[in-house]
């Protein structure tokens, strides 16, 4: 699956600082749970579930496979396709993907989106402001999020912007 490198991050944090951009913070629940899974996908019926056998599915056998319609955390392509959708969904925003680095995306050079599997970080120029905030609802309103608002922490990065305006980062608990 492809995340946004860090040198692409150390990058976007040094452009941040030096062109006053914003950094927000989304954070997307159960990710791989969001697209439709695109080939026939089974599994046995995991332990814990027994509560299925009083239904009449299961009544007559115990051996019985569930049809999967979305992917889960486990399945190898759940990663693939979860970038599939996002990519998708973003593009008919009018997003477009960074070629050096296709976890970065670019709106009108005033909005830019990294993606690191479930995570997202929205830079944006304070004249974007209001255009930042609809592309974050419209993503909220797409996929279910946690708004984490201005970011403090990313990829077990402390992200500390300082009044100046200039930005600290620092890994706490790594000598």
């Amino acid at each position: 699956m492809p995340v946004g490198k860090l040198i692409t991050l150390r990058y976007l944090l040094s452009f941040a600082v030096q062109n006053n951009y914003k950094i927000d913070h989304l954070d997307v629940v159960t990710a791989f749970l969001n697209p439709e899974i695109d080939t026939e996908v089974y599994m046995q019926l995991p332990e814990g579930i027994e509560w299925l056998e009083s239904t009449a599915i299961l009544s007559s056998n115990r051996n019985c496979f569930l049809h999967l319609n979305k992917a889960l955390y486990s399945l190898r392509q759940a990663p693939r396709l979860w970038h599939q959708e996002i990519d998708g969904f973003l593009q008919s925003i009018g997003f477009h993907c960074s070629h050096p680095d296709i976890s970065l995306y670019i709106r009108n050079n005033r909005v830019l989106i990294l993606l690191y599997v479930n995570d997202i970080l929205v830079f944006y120029a304070e004249e974007a402001s209001e255009k930042a905030q609809e592309v974050k609802q419209r993503l909220m309103l797409q996929y279910k999020m946690s708004n984490l608002r201005p970011t403090n922490q990313f990829l077990g990065l402390e992200i500390d912007r300082l009044a100046d305006g200039t930005i600290t980062l620092s890994q706490p608990g790594i000598y």
